[in-house]
């Protein structure tokens, strides 16, 4: 059987592509041979290794101008950079190779500085329901640092709350995706515990640079807004995490005693 294959209409869209390269109605590039190893491997090295690839831009270009990539597609910018949800599952899969592959390590981190058998338990259970609905908590967190933010920029009318949805579905998963790539070796090496804690700093400036950069805003702004963003989400945080715990101890996850030695120690 040949490699070659007659393609008359765009397998995406439908249109007629006799004669063309790429389709005329959704410009999908006309494919020609079946899939071999070779082509294989070559379409993988373009699409994540090529300098024009949007991927490789939107992760460049949410460092060097993240106004443009988030504020750009906001207002309609759609081929350029790899889109809010599409660069949101990239981190995901990240994270979650790096659960996967490390599971065992970050076990044993978490309950390395436990002085009790209770307290050990209780961080087991914990670490148990994290690996079991990471994806969950992490798609949950993109609304809720929306609700912040819109709550901290209430006097400013640039963004409503769904544009903050998608500031937040690539500042977070661009900050996520690095952290993530850090921590592999840090994880590896088993440094520390306490190595991995400098990933929230890290968290809230490049967020803040995200912010200011978006909103034009002066280092002295940046850095009101900033404080207020850890009142708000201070707030937040304790409203949350007793939703948890009380989800947590119903579900017998964990009994109650072991959750109160757990906050006992922490």
């Amino acid at each position: 059987m040949g490699d070659k294959i007659t393609i008359t209409h765009c397998k995406n869209c439908g249109t007629q592509i006799t004669g063309y390269n790429f389709c005329p109605n959704c410009g999908a590039k006309k494919i020609t041979r079946r899939i071999t190893f070779k082509n294989l491997v070559n379409e993988l090295v373009e699409r994540f290794f090529n300098l024009d690839n949007s991927i490789v831009k939107t992760f460049i270009h949410l460092f060097t101008k993240p106004e443009e990539v988030i504020d750009g597609y906001i207002h309609g910018m759609r081929k350029r950079y790899i889109n809010a949800f599409g660069y949101f599952a990239i981190s995901l899969t990240i994270l979650g190779l790096y659960s996967f592959f490390l599971e065992d390590t970050l076990r044993e981190f978490s309950t390395s500085g436990s002085p009790t058998e209770a307290a050990i338990k209780a961080n087991k259970a914990v670490m148990d329901f994290i690996f079991k609905y990471q994806t969950i908590l992490n798609f949950s967190s993109i609304p809720l640092l929306a609700i912040v933010s819109k709550v901290v920029f209430l006097n400013y009318k640039k963004y409503n709350f769904t544009e903050h949805l998608v500031i937040y579905l690539y500042a977070y998963s661009h900050i996520v995706t690095i952290v993530t790539l850090v921590l592999i070796p840090i994880t590896l090496l088993e440094v520390s515990m306490e190595a991995t804690l400098l990933q929230f700093p890290v968290y809230i400036i490049y967020i803040a640079y995200v912010l200011k950069r978006l909103y034009n805003l002066s280092w002295k702004k940046i850095i009101l807004k900033t404080l207020l963003f850890f009142l708000v989400s201070g707030v937040f945080y304790i409203i949350v995490s007793i939703i948890l715990s009380v989800l947590i101890v119903l579900t017998g996850i964990i009994d109650l005693k072991d959750l109160q030695e757990l906050n006992a120690q922490n």
